[in-house]
C-alpha cells in the first residue's frame, strides 16, 4: 500500500468527485481511479458506490475513512520527526565555559562525530553568567558549564533538559621549587603571606573559590597576586610559579602527572564539581531524544573524577 492511495481516496471523501478530486491530487483521473482501485484491492473491499451521482463512501469507505485519517497523520508526524531528527543537529549552537575548550571539550565533540552524521556546532566560548543568559535568550541551545551546590545556577531546571557530564574537583596547585617541594603550601599553614592566583569574585569560579577558602580549615593570609577569568591565564602563572591557584583538576591533569604542578592542600581545600549541558526549553524536548540517547554512552564512562 501507498500512502499516496490513503491520501487520495481521503480527498477523494472531502470532495464527491473523481475529476475535482485527480485535479487537487495533480494527477489524471484515469490514474487517479487506478489508484483508488488498488486501495480497494489492497483493503479486499469496496470503499466509493461508483453507481451513484456524485460517488459516495460505501458502509466500509466510512469505516475506513477515520482509520486512514488517522493512519496519514501518523506517517505525517513520523516522517517530520525522522526529519528534525536527521537534521538536529545541523547548527546547533553551543555556549561552553572556556575552561572547558582544553580538556573536556573536545573529547566530548570526538565521541558524538562518531555517532551522529553531519554534527555541526556551532561554538560560543565564554563566562558562565553570559551562558545562562545566552540560553534563557534561547541564543544557544545547548550550555555546557561547571556546576555546584556552593555557587548554584540561576537555570531554570524545570524547564530545560539537563544532565551531567562529568564530575570534577577544585584543587590548589602550586609549581614544585628546585628540590621537587611546592613552592607554595596550604600544609602546615604558618604566619607567612602566601601569593594566590584568583578567579574575579563575581564570577563562577570566585565564588566558589570564597566559599572554599571561608569553610577551609584554617583562614591563612592571602595576597591576591592577580585575577582573571580565564583559567588558562592562571595556569600559567602558577606553572611559572607565580603562587596558588585553584583550578579544576581536569585542566591540569597533565601538569600534575608530570610533576610541573603540585596538589598542596588536603581535601579541605577542594571542592567538588560537576560539568553539566543544559538544553534550551525550546530544544529540550527534540534533544532529549536525539542528543541524550547519543552522550548517555559518553556520560557514563567519563563520570570519574580523574
Amino acid at each position: 500500500m501507498d500512502i499516496e492511495w490513503l491520501e487520495d481516496f481521503l480527498v477523494l471523501s472531502d470532495l464527491s468527485s473523481f475529476t475535482r478530486a485527480a485535479q487537487t491530487r495533480n494527477v489524471t483521473q484515469s490514474a487517479f481511479s487506478r489508484r483508488i482501485r488498488s486501495l480497494e484491492d489492497w483493503i479486499g473491499i469496496a470503499l466509493i458506490d461508483r453507481d451513484t451521482v456524485p460517488p459516495r463512501l460505501t458502509v466500509a469507505g466510512h469505516l475506513f475513512r477515520d482509520a486512514a485519517r488517522e493512519m496519514v497523520r501518523q506517517l505525517q508526524d513520523t516522517r517530520i520527526a525522522l526529519g528534525h531528527k536527521t537534521r538536529a543537529f545541523s547548527g546547533v549552537k553551543l555556549f561552553v565555559s572556556h575552561s572547558l575548550i582544553d580538556h573536556l571539550l573536545p573529547e566530548w565533540i570526538e565521541h558524538l562525530n562518531r555517532r551522529i552524521t553531519g554534527l555541526k556546532l556551532d561554538i560560543t566560548a565564554g563566562e558562565t553568567y553570559d551562558g545562562m543568559v545566552a540560553l534563557s535568550s534561547g541564543r544557544c541551545d545547548l550550555l555546557m558549564v561547571y556546576y555546584s551546590s556552593i555557587a548554584p545556577m540561576t537555570v531554570d531546571e524545570k524547564a530545560c533538559a539537563s544532565i551531567v557530564l562529568a564530575h570534577d574537583r577544585l584543587v590548589p596547585v602550586s609549581a614544585p621549587n628546585d628540590e621537587g617541594e611546592p613552592k607554595f603550601s596550604l600544609y602546615g599553614i604558618d604566619s607567612t603571606t602566601l601569593p594566590i592566583l584568583t578567579f574575579p569574585p563575581e564570577t563562577f569560579f570566585g565564588r566558589l573559590l570564597n566559599g572554599v577558602i571561608r569553610f577551609g580549615p584554617r583562614t591563612p593570609h592571602f595576597s591576591i597576586v592577580t585575577q582573571s577569568p580565564y583559567s588558562h591565564v592562571l595556569r600559567a602563572l602558577a606553572l611559572n610559579g607565580l603562587g596558588i591557584a585553584w583550578l579544576p583538576e581536569r585542566c591540569v591533569r597533565e601538569d600534575i602527572r608530570n610533576g610541573n604542578l603540585l596538589i598542596v592542600g588536603n581535601d579541605q581545600w577542594t571542592s567538588a564539581i560537576e560539568v553539566r549541558l543544559y538544553a534550551s526549553p525550546e530544544r529540550a524536548k527534540l534533544l532529549e531524544f536525539n542528543l541524550w540517547e547519543n552522550i548517555r554512552e559518553w556520560q557514563e564512562s567519563s563520570l570519574v573524577t580523574t
